[in-house]
């Protein structure tokens, strides 16, 4: 018979090796902040999108007159070549238009960001 303390300890190594397998190492993710224009103006509301050109995930951030921070609203990037995509849109808001009326078209480039936290500033050229 095995004396009444060891079901504790099994249950309690069984329980801690349970919350150890829930932990997983999370991948680094770096900070991007920066500025981003439209024909000189900062954009009042819109979004930018960082998307890896190759497997891993995606970074964000809202765009408020113009400015915007992965750390405050958003998520970071782990660094390497992304396409970049902006949607800008005037801040007047309505029924169905929370951010309002797109300014232009969503814009595509591409950027290579760093494995550090960086600034980058866009000019969203017009289209013509």
């Amino acid at each position: 018979m095995r004396p009444p303390l060891f079901g504790s300890i099994v249950a309690g190594l069984a329980l801690g090796l349970a919350s150890f397998a829930g932990c997983t190492k999370q991948e680094k993710l770096y900070r991007v902040s920066g500025v981003v224009t439209y024909e000189g103006k900062p954009i009042p509301k819109g979004v930018i999108h960082f998307v890896p050109q190759t497997d891993g995930p995606q970074g964000f951030a809202n765009i408020w007159d113009g400015k915007y921070d992965t750390a405050k609203e958003g998520k970071g990037v782990r660094g390497g070549s992304y396409d970049v995509r902006v949607g800008g849109f005037d801040g007047k808001e309505a029924n169905e238009a929370p951010f309002g009326q797109a300014l232009f078209p969503e814009y595509t480039g591409t950027k290579e960001l760093p494995a550090e936290d960086s600034t980058y500033d866009l000019d969203v050229p017009k289209r013509r």
